[in-house]
């Protein structure tokens, strides 16, 4: 009853700021664009001193770890923003607050949320990694169950916005795959 549409209009508070959202969009959509070139490149100066079976599980995990995050990215973008963004409004509206964003803090908010997500989603792989140098078990991944949940939502917290809407959408997948590393060290 309290949500009405907004017309939003961006605020900047200092002469450079317009450029400098421009500048960093461009930077950010640089990187992403030629984010497969930069990994080449580093994967040819990394790779001159890795053996060859070290080698083949770097050709195992990387697409895994790719697909991991770019499946979180999207998910942030596709299915969070919306209900965020919808509380953050109501939220704002039931306080009579105006909202006239900074475009600044608006633009760190679109990039950060993708990235904490997709970085949350390399969990099965970290998982794994972990096993496989002997450094967690998957006994007790399983045995403390319950500290990685409580875990999961304290990180999720901590990566989003602080509404409950994206922590639920991020800490719920992450579960999952918190229960999908662990199959993935049964697996392996």
């Amino acid at each position: 009853a309290a949500w009405k549409p907004i017309a939003v209009r961006f605020l900047v508070l200092n002469t450079q700021e317009a450029f400098m959202i421009w500048m960093k969009a461009a930077l950010v959509t640089g990187l992403v664009l030629g984010s497969p070139w930069i990994f080449i490149q580093i994967w040819n100066f990394v790779a001159a001193g890795l053996s060859p079976h070290d080698k083949n599980y770097v050709y195992m995990y990387l697409p895994i770890s790719i697909l991991l995050f770019f499946g979180g990215a999207s998910l942030a973008y596709l299915f969070v923003f919306d209900p965020v963004l919808n509380f953050l409004f109501m939220f704002n509206t039931s306080m009579n607050a105006e909202f006239d964003p900074r475009i600044g803090e608006w633009l760190s908010f679109v990039l950060i949320l993708p990235l904490g997500f997709g970085i949350g989603f390399q969990l099965p792989l970290v998982m794994l990694f972990l096993n496989r140098i002997g450094i967690l078990s998957i006994e007790l991944y399983i045995q403390q169950w319950r500290i990685a949940i409580l875990s999961i939502f304290v990180i999720a917290m901590v990566l989003t916005p602080a509404d409950p809407y994206s922590m639920l959408l991020m800490a719920i997948p992450l579960c999952l795959l918190y229960v999908v590393g662990i199959l993935m060290c049964k697996w392996i």
